[in-house]
């Protein structure tokens, strides 16, 4: 229903028919519209004389898509007191994301296998590596981590934030070194 005035009388299209005719289209990745061309005509109220248009439209360059990686330190830290490791790293990014980070930290050792787990967040802003870390003590009865050689399983994770997907860099693993801290 169309309403608007015509020298102070109110008009009203109670009843209108018509058309809108999409002459060329073309999208961009996840469905994102580039270009669009498409006429229209409308008839109001059983008019023989149409209301006719045109719109083109010519969009700006798309929201580029997330991509980010993840590094970790080859350098930790070994609290000998109480077995308490602390490492972490960085992670980089072309846009603003919070990336997830989650992964596990064990050490073979002649007693026994300390291991842990843990999972972190980090804003991740652009321009610059941003760094991420943890302190964990050992999840396995009876153990705890010492200096020496530990194997670290990484994986960071991201929604971007313009396009339905998930960007994830994969499980990734690395030696770290725990030194006294």
């Amino acid at each position: 229903m169309f309403s608007g005035t015509d020298n102070g009388t109110e008009k009203w299209c109670d009843a209108n028919s018509g058309s809108f005719t999409i002459e060329h289209i073309a999208f961009g990745r996840y469905g994102y519209v580039r270009e669009l061309d498409a006429t229209f005509e409308q008839y109001c109220n059983g008019s023989t004389v149409p209301l006719r248009g045109a719109v083109h439209a010519v969009m700006p360059e798309p929201p580029v898509e997330l991509a980010m990686g993840m590094d970790v330190a080859p350098e930790g830290a070994v609290n000998v007191s109480d077995g308490r490791i602390t490492v972490g790293g960085t992670v980089t990014c072309n846009k603003p994301a919070s990336v997830s980070l989650v992964g596990q930290v064990f050490q073979v050792q002649k007693k026994g296998t300390p291991g842990a787990s843990y999972e972190t967040t980090v804003a991740c802003t652009p321009g610059a590596p941003v760094p991420w870390s943890v302190s964990l003590t050992s999840q396995e009865p009876g153990t705890s981590f010492h200096p020496g050689t530990a194997t670290m399983r990484s994986r960071a994770r991201a929604d971007d934030r313009d396009y339905p997907v998930t960007v994830d860099t994969g499980q990734e693993e690395s030696q770290v070194t725990l030194s006294k801290a």
